[in-house]
């Protein structure tokens, strides 16, 4: 697949099933815009990059793409229940191993501390992911083999095969 979207859809939908007391959303178009309006925390699924590994030699281009995904986490409060570090665990918990669509299960790269605005806390936690990126061909349109015909050596031409005159 190797497609952008479908990767971080599956992520976010995966993420809001496995932490159902928070809200899980795609980064925002406008993130100078966006509002933190979750009672409990937030985690917004986002697109960092992504790195190709070389082309293997095979005639078709194919290579690995690193897809790297930044996960924003915003908590309300720091050390009680539910805050912002219970998140980032649930969170680390929940992304380690996922296998989005046609992808590599998730590991980590790594985390950090963000900022903090008024008992907002936020970290982000960078994790990773492997597809395939390959070369669009247009179809085959050569004749294909409709039937085979096999013989050893000592038996008869099949009758259905004239010989060459």
């Amino acid at each position: 697949m190797s497609a952008t979207r479908p990767i971080l859809i599956a992520v976010r939908d995966y993420l809001a099933t496995e932490l159902p007391a928070y809200t899980v959303e795609l980064f925002p178009d406008d993130p100078a815009g966006y509002r933190f309006m979750a009672p409990l925390g937030a985690v917004l699924v986002g697109y960092q990059g992504s790195k190709f590994a070389r082309p293997d030699g095979l005639g078709l281009i194919g290579q690995q793409r690193d897809v790297t995904l930044a996960l924003t986490v915003f908590g309300r409060g720091l050390n009680h229940d539910g805050a912002a570090l219970d998140l980032l665990d649930a969170l680390r918990l929940a992304i380690t191993g996922y296998r989005p669509p046609d992808c590599e299960p998730c590991h980590l790269i790594s985390e950090q501390f963000l900022a903090e605005e008024g008992g907002a806390w936020q970290y982000q936690l960078i994790a990773q992911t492997e597809t395939q990126q390959v070369e669009r061909r247009p179809a085959d349109t050569r004749p294909k083999v409709s039937s085979l015909y096999l013989r050893q050596q000592d038996q008869p031409l099949n009758p259905d095969i004239k010989p060459k005159p």
